[in-house]
């Protein structure tokens, strides 16, 4: 059985050893009633208790606080699908993810700066299907286009630089992958977003592929993550916990933001070029991107039923019951004793 609020199972673990103290606490309490009271007098001074009355009341209490947590986790029954339809622009996100991606020109680090913009884009999402190519001297469909953006975040999340088989940074093979993704997958109003340092080293020349993008009317939309300045990249500590930097011919690598062929690239293909670190980066995207018609698509939704109705219901009774009947010995008068005393 699945349940839509498991975690409300942890209540057992303080109800439990409530439940089991407050039995041991009954039984003892009828155990030493004979510790104070003698046959004879007991019956005088107290109502007379039945321990098989009290084990009663006392497992009816138990099993309606059990039915009743049960419920509080809501027990799912059979699956029901629903379909709706959204509307929006499928936006093909490509990342390098590259080891100059680790450079710390921008804090805490290129990597990160691009994470979190990107978090903050997908939160503004609504209807519109986003995907995401990771490229460094490969590429890889990291995520296909989607409309569940809690998945995607957790995609977001576990991107780092070196996370494909062979670095280097191929931009011109990433476009062409994007493109070749979204004539087969997208819509009529379709978006790609490139985040990268520009520092463009193999594969298929950048502007060639932009010039690809624009024979099949997709707006790239360019986005640089560094800096002029650039900064040294990071390859672990040394056994006194100091930070090793990249090291080419005896010198400290230093990788610098080259944004010539991305400016070049979104004005081909209509786009704008930004910075990573301007502020609204994303939100200018989405202000240009506004006006495009909206493609149409049918979304799937899962639910299930909620049956936590009668499982409620039971232990409402339970607990009522082990509330109300009595713990006393219950005593019957017999007609023939009524007959008798008439007489």
């Amino acid at each position: 059985m699945r349940f839509g609020s498991p975690e409300v199972f942890r209540l057992f673990f303080i109800v439990v050893p409530l439940l089991a103290y407050l039995g041991y606490r009954t039984f003892r309490a009828l155990q030493n009633l004979g510790l104070f009271f003698d046959r004879a007098t007991a019956p005088k001074m107290i109502k007379p208790v039945s321990g098989r009355m009290a084990a009663v009341k006392f497992a009816l209490t138990a099993a309606g606080v059990v039915l009743i947590i049960v419920a509080l986790a809501r027990p799912w029954g059979k699956p029901i699908k629903s379909e709706t339809t959204v509307n929006g622009i499928d936006i093909m996100i490509a990342v390098d993810v590259s080891s100059s991606m680790l450079a710390t020109d921008i804090k805490p680090s290129r990597i990160e700066a691009v994470k979190a913009a990107l978090r903050e884009f997908s939160a503004s999402l609504n209807g519109d299907r986003v995907g995401m190519i990771t490229f460094a001297g490969v590429d890889f469909i990291q995520c296909p286009f989607t409309v569940d953006y809690d998945a995607y975040d957790l995609i977001i999340d576990s991107l780092y630089p070196g996370m494909l088989a062979k670095d280097g940074t191929a931009i011109g093979n990433a476009i062409k992958s994007c493109v070749e993704r979204m004539v087969e997958k997208a819509g009529k109003s379709r978006v790609m977003i490139l985040i990268t340092d520009g520092e463009n080293n193999t594969g298929m020349a950048p502007v060639e592929a932009a010039k690809l993008a624009k024979e099949n009317n997709i707006r790239i939309y360019t986005i640089g993550a560094g800096t002029a300045q650039g900064g040294v990249i990071p390859e672990g500590q040394d056994m006194f916990g100091r930070t090793i930097h990249k090291i080419y011919k005896g010198e400290e690598v230093v990788t610098k933001l080259d944004d010539s062929e991305l400016r070049e690239i979104a004005g081909i293909t209509g786009g704008n070029y930004h910075l990573i670190t301007d502020p609204g980066t994303f939100n200018s995207i989405r202000d240009d991107i506004k006006n495009m018609q909206e493609n149409s698509t049918k979304k799937e939704q899962m639910s299930h039923e909620e049956n936590y109705a009668p499982w409620l219901l039971w232990g409402i009774i339970f607990f009522v019951l082990g509330q109300g009947l009595p713990a006393r010995k219950l005593k019957f008068k017999s007609k023939t004793n009524k007959a008798a005393k008439r007489v």
